[in-house]
């Protein structure tokens, strides 16, 4: 009996738990108790259970927004240099960009010093910015634009392609002026324009080093393809890689040019002039040259005077918040570059199309050597084939209106607004 009830005992004894075991198990427990604990408090401490789990959610959707913006940014950069280069790649559209202008400023005719300045182009409309002390009714078939932003008159597109004709523009007293619009980037999926030629005329492009030069190679750029009305000069220091003549020279040139008279309209094209840092009396020199109507300046960096400055940040915003401008151009100089590649492709397809079918020739017959034909075996004449009509090229589209917007050219001020 003693050596059964010491084997049961011993029995008992191998099944107890090991010491490290319940050391373990403790240390988890105290753990977890600790850590409910603390949860508590902070949860108490942050208005309760509700409130805290708002507030994780808010946290949560912030990270997965955070770590998945430089997707959409990506996409949305994509999504901009494609629209961008379709809209500068057709004729058409540059076309219609300075028609609505012109319609526009004939419309603002009877309101003095009031003129449009902007434009955005989206898929089913346009907005026309105006420059006002007050906006005028619109008259047909332009709408007001009740919503916030800048004084704006609305056209939807499609009203055009059911026929409804834009007004003509109706002569102003002063000498005329041509609409300069360049694209300046995209808001909202809509195509930004500002006409350089409808303001002070001296255009600034300032802030980041890398997106203003881009910004700036490209309004320049624009300025030069084929159709646009200007006429460029891009003096020395713009690019590297082109050596242009000297802004002193161009500066000479121009203030030796004898200024048109009032009752003249001016030449097919404006002249702009492209220049990097220029020097105090550099600068003087250009905005009397604008203010005179002379030239449009378009200036890399800050200069002093009245000017419209294009501020760009790092991330390719540009902003005018006194034109009432808010854009991403960080798609346009791909977009442009696109097009301009484009133009070349058309001006080499141009000549084949303008060039005169070869006729064939039929070697002649002597009258002593034609033999003679019976009745029966006379050809008839073949009709002539029209010759097929004339293909409409980019140059053709690009052509100006009879009737062009006119305007003092003295420049305008945006403090009569």
């Amino acid at each position: 009996m003693t050596a059964g009830t010491r084997l049961h005992w011993h029995v008992i004894a191998l099944a107890k738990p090991n010491k490290s075991l319940m050391t373990g198990i403790l240390v988890v427990v105290v753990a977890l108790l600790l850590l409910f604990l603390l949860l508590r408090y902070f949860v108490r401490k942050h208005g309760g259970w509700r409130r805290c789990r708002r507030r994780v959610s808010r946290e949560l959707a912030l990270t997965r927004r955070a770590f998945g913006e430089p997707l959409r940014a990506f996409r949305r950069h994509r999504r901009g240099v494609r629209t961008l280069a379709r809209h500068l790649c057709d004729p058409r559209a540059g076309l219609l960009v300075r028609r609505l202008l012109d319609a526009a400023g004939a419309a603002l005719g009877d309101v003095p010093g009031a003129f449009p300045y902007g434009l955005r182009t989206g898929p089913g409309g346009a907005f026309v910015q105006i420059a006002a002390r007050r906006l005028p009714e619109p008259p047909a078939p332009w709408e007001a634009d009740e919503g916030p932003g800048p004084q704006s008159w609305y056209l939807e597109l499609d009203r055009l392609e059911d026929g409804v004709a834009l007004p003509d523009a109706v002569p102003r007293a002063g000498a005329r002026v041509r609409p300069l619009p360049v694209a300046v980037g995209m808001a909202d999926d809509a195509c930004v324009h500002l006409d350089l030629a409808a303001g002070p005329r001296m255009i600034t492009v300032e802030g980041d080093a890398a997106a203003r030069t881009r910004l700036f190679q490209a309004l320049a750029a624009q300025l030069d393809r084929p159709g646009s009305g200007a006429s460029v000069t891009v003096t020395d220091g713009v690019h590297p890689h082109y050596h242009g003549e000297r802004l002193e020279t161009v500066l000479r040139e121009l203030e030796d040019t004898p200024p048109a008279e009032p009752e003249e309209t001016v030449s097919a094209t404006t002249r702009v002039v492209v220049c990097a840092a220029p020097t105090r009396e550099q600068t003087r020199r250009l905005g009397e040259l604008a203010a005179s109507g002379t030239a449009v300046c378009l200036v890399d960096g800050p200069a002093p005077g009245h000017s419209w400055a294009l501020r760009v940040d790092a991330r390719g915003r540009v902003t005018a918040p006194e034109l009432g401008l808010h854009a991403d151009c960080a798609p346009l100089g791909r977009a442009v570059a696109a097009a301009v590649r484009a133009d070349r492709r058309r001006s080499r397809r141009a000549p084949e199309r303008h060039r005169p079918a070869e006729q064939a020739v039929e070697p002649r017959v002597q009258p002593e050597q034609r033999a003679p034909r019976s009745p029966e075996l006379v050809e008839e004449p073949v009709p002539q084939v029209p010759a097929p009509a004339r293909t409409m090229t980019g140059a053709d589209l690009l052509s100006e209106p009879a009737t062009a917007r006119t305007r003092p050219a003295q420049a305008s001020s945006t403090d009569e607004q």
